[in-house]
């Protein structure tokens, strides 16, 4: 089941699954507060369970909504 995300709520990014797997350079560090965003013309966040966030050192990136903890 994938947790539902909002927009401009934070969130603490500990990768999961892809994001471990995948892992970019431009990803967030894990434990790093994020926030999460839309950019214009992307599909809506929680599309098969992706979003985008952003964090103090990054753009908007995509990871995992699972990747994700409430803060």
């Amino acid at each position: 089941m994938t947790a539902k995300v909002k927009k401009g709520k934070q969130y603490r990014y500990n990768p999961v699954g892809l994001d471990i797997y995948d892992r970019r350079s431009y990803q967030p560090e894990p434990g790093t507060l994020v926030t999460v965003t839309q950019p214009f013309g992307c599909p809506p966040n929680g599309t098969m369970g992706h979003c985008y966030v952003e964090w103090p050192e990054g753009g908007p990136v995509l990871v995992l909504v699972n990747s994700l903890e409430a803060v």
